[in-house]
């Protein structure tokens, strides 16, 4: 009985120590990745990974570094002072950037529309006369800057019904703007991306006209990539393959929320109302939302496909290789460690 009293005491004793040793030993170093988010849902995937711990356990802390735009980002991102981009368009200022050097690759895919999330609306009071993308003909079409990914795609519309980005006049405007403008009669038609787009539509302002899924089939339009700052890959090749790892979960999570009803989605959007500016939660039932491939793809042929473009507008004066600008290393481990999704 003395000893069994014994044995109980001394392992009372093993417990108090343990417990005294965890509160005084500091917890597991977390590696600090600086990321470069903007308050949009294309940031999705990183902000589920954030809340669902994903990123935490591969040992990384997330600092957000807020930008206006992704353009602020590039050149902090080149110089080292943030490590990832989430989410970079693919717009001409990208290949640009590559031809000069840039210590920057592009190792995962952010958004692919297969869904025609981004769209060219026209102006209501138009309809009549707007039936198809030819009749925009001589008329006023926004985008929202030079070089984008939506001014490659109004060009690759207006070239699936016979006209140029000569047949049009070009207005650059931010895409709040762009209903203001509709309202007003300043513009007869603009590439929209969402919510925008669901809410001018609900505000009887503006009419579908096009998807980028109608005239961006093959290949499918890639419109935002993943970055990496290559020196800080290759000196951290455990923290650039952890960040990979929880942003494909991230990513898997989006993809299965975007499917409907269910507590993934009702997970997935309290998470974009905290992170992003869209804060009303019946609009993420109206809206679209965008495609991350659950499997990191990144579409090279649509790339290579804006690139050419971009270069036969003039806007890209000295073209890339597609395939040195590319490194799909942690997507491929990433998809090996956690399986294909199906």
């Amino acid at each position: 009985m003395h000893a069994m009293k014994m044995k109980r005491a001394i392992a009372l004793a093993l417990c108090a120590g343990a417990f005294l040793l965890d509160a005084v030993l500091p917890a597991a170093a977390q590696e600090v990745v600086r990321n470069g988010p903007l308050g949009i849902s294309v940031y999705g995937q990183a902000f589920i990974a954030i809340e669902k711990g994903y990123f935490r356990a591969e040992g990384i802390e997330v600092k957000l570094e807020q930008f206006a735009g992704g353009a602020q980002a590039m050149a902090p991102l080149s110089a080292g002072q943030l490590e990832v981009m989430p989410s970079s368009g693919v717009a001409s200022s990208l290949f640009n950037a590559f031809a000069r050097g840039w210590p920057v690759r592009i190792v995962g895919t952010n958004s692919v529309d297969i869904y025609g999330v981004d769209v060219l609306l026209a102006r209501s009071d138009l309809k009549p006369q707007i039936r198809r993308i030819a009749d925009l003909k001589g008329r006023k079409v926004a985008t929202n800057t030079a070089g984008s990914p939506l001014l490659y795609m109004l060009g690759k519309m207006l070239e699936s019904d016979g006209l140029s980005m000569k047949d049009v006049e070009i207005v650059y405007l931010q895409f709040p703007d762009m209903g203001t403008a509709f309202q007003n009669k300043a513009i007869d038609a603009a590439t929209q991306v969402e919510p925008f787009s669901t809410l001018f539509q609900d505000r009887g302002i503006a009419f579908r006209l096009a998807g980028s899924d109608e005239a961006l089939r093959n290949p499918p339009f890639q419109v935002a990539v993943v970055l990496y700052n290559t020196v800080w890959a290759d000196k951290h090749p455990a923290a650039a393959q952890g960040f990979m790892n929880a942003y494909i979960r991230g990513s898997r999570d989006y993809v299965e929320a975007s499917r409907g009803p269910g507590k993934t989605r009702d997970e997935v959007i309290d998470v974009l109302i905290k992170h992003t500016r869209l804060k009303d939660k019946a609009l993420y039932e109206r809206m679209r939302w965008n495609y991350p491939d659950p499997n990191g793809v990144i579409v090279k042929e649509s790339l290579r496909d804006q690139q050419e473009w971009h270069a036969k507008e003039g806007s890209v004066p000295k073209k890339v290789d597609i395939d040195a600008i590319v490194d799909e290393q942690y997507v491929r481990r990433a998809v090996q460690k956690l399986g294909v999704h199906k």
